[in-house]
Parts: structure tokens; C-alpha cells; sequence
């Protein structure tokens, strides 16, 4: 407050210094604002700097941190509510000489109302990256080619 009174009792002053016109006071931790705008003013770099942007950058590290195993978390959830629709697709899947399309898994699976063919392929990937299914082709009288799967 000194440093204050003694600026704006300055003698031909037009105008009072306020907030960030104000010198910085020592032992308060640097603001975000500041350290941009010693940056931005070619300030040479200090230890405050250093100091600011090295818990700038843990800070940010540590928030990655937490939101990388958020998400993980997230995808583990996402993965247990698939299991038991991709084990209902595995057990009506057929073998080596009978391959059926999405559309056929999914009506002798029973799951008509939750499942749709265009999302047979996302819960079967785990399973054919793992070699448990295969993917084939199925020729399909009218319609052409379409993807079938068949155990491994």
C-alpha cells in the first residue's frame, strides 16, 4: 500500500494507478496475466519465471493426468455394458461352413430392439482382433456382398 500512496501522490499525475498497473509486490505467487505479459514485453527471464512456468507445466501434466484416467475409466464402462450383446452375438454365430451377416447374428441372438447391423461390427472388433471371429464375405442372392462373421 506504500508503494501506492506513493505513486498516486506523485505531483502532476493525471491518473491513479490501479490493479495490474501497480508494481508487483514480492512473495505473492505470480499471476497467469503476468508471466504473458513479461513474455510479451521481453522481460528478461527470472527464477520467478522459471518457477511460474515450471508449476504451470505440472499443473497441466497433472490434469492430463486425471483426465486420461477418466476417460479410461469411461471406455471400461462402455466395454462391461457390451459384453454380455457381443457373448449373445458369439453364441449364435456359426462356424467355418455357415457364416451369417450382421442383421441374421443379431435376429437369432434376439436382439432386434437394442442391437442395429450397423453396430455389429464396433462390439465383434475385440473379437476378431483376438482371433476368436473372422471376417468374411457372404454372397447374398439380390443384395450382392455383405460382411459375415464366423468363428474362429
Amino acid at each position: 500500500m506504500r508503494e501506492k500512496e506513493k505513486i498516486n501522490s506523485l505531483p502532476n499525475k493525471k491518473f491513479n494507478l490501479t490493479g495490474r498497473d501497480l508494481p508487483r509486490e514480492r512473495g505473492k505467487p505470480m499471476k497467469t496475466r503476468e508471466f504473458y505479459e513479461a513474455i510479451i514485453n521481453g522481460t528478461e527471464i527470472n527464477d520467478e519465471l522459471r518457477a511460474f512456468a515450471t508449476e504451470a507445466i505440472e499443473k497441466m501434466d497433472a490434469q492430463g493426468v486425471a483426465r486420461r484416467a477418466k476417460q479410461a475409466e469411461k471406455a471400461a464402462e462402455k466395454q462391461a455394458a457390451k459384453a454380455p450383446l457381443r457373448d449373445a452375438l458369439f453364441e449364435v454365430m456359426g462356424d467355418v461352413n455357415e457364416p451369417k451377416t450382421a442383421s441374421t447374428l443379431i435376429e437369432e441372438a434376439g436382439l432386434t430392439e437394442t442391437v442395429k447391423p450397423a453396430s455389429v461390427p464396433s462390439l465383434l472388433r475385440p473379437l476378431v482382433e483376438c482371433g476368436m471371429v473372422l471376417k468374411v464375405d457372404v454372397k447374398i442372392p439380390s443384395k450382392g456382398t455383405q460382411r459375415g462373421y464366423i468363428k474362429a
